[in-house]
């Protein structure tokens, strides 16, 4: 097993694939920490892909943030096969930032 943790800044109103699943390997993922640097409140959004079944899973949909807040997905797990990705979008004219850990083994 080994632990990786991936860091965005993520661009405003566009969908990012933050992470893919490297093919031979499954992944556990552990922690989303979403923090919101806008002056405002704004939302973000994040989703599992699972390409295995080609369908979104949602793990937070238009979740609203106030302004400098921040949102730790941690304690709970996704596991994710190889190929499967973790796709976050956020409000327009917003400026947020996400770090995600997870936790890679060999299939």
């Amino acid at each position: 097993m080994r632990p990786i943790s991936i860091g965005k800044n993520l661009a405003a109103g566009v969908e990012t694939t933050v992470y893919t699943v490297p093919a031979g390997y499954t992944a556990e993922w552990e922690l989303l920490y979403a923090h919101n640097a806008t002056a405002s409140a704004k939302t973000i959004t994040a989703d599992w892909y699972d390409v295995s079944e080609a369908t979104h899973v949602g793990i937070l949909t238009s979740y609203s943030m106030n302004a400098k807040d921040y949102f730790k997905f941690d304690g709970a797990r996704v596991v994710m096969d190889e190929g499967d990705q973790v796709h976050i979008s956020t409000e327009a004219s917003s400026t947020f930032s996400v770090i995600c850990t997870f936790v890679l083994e060999r299939k």
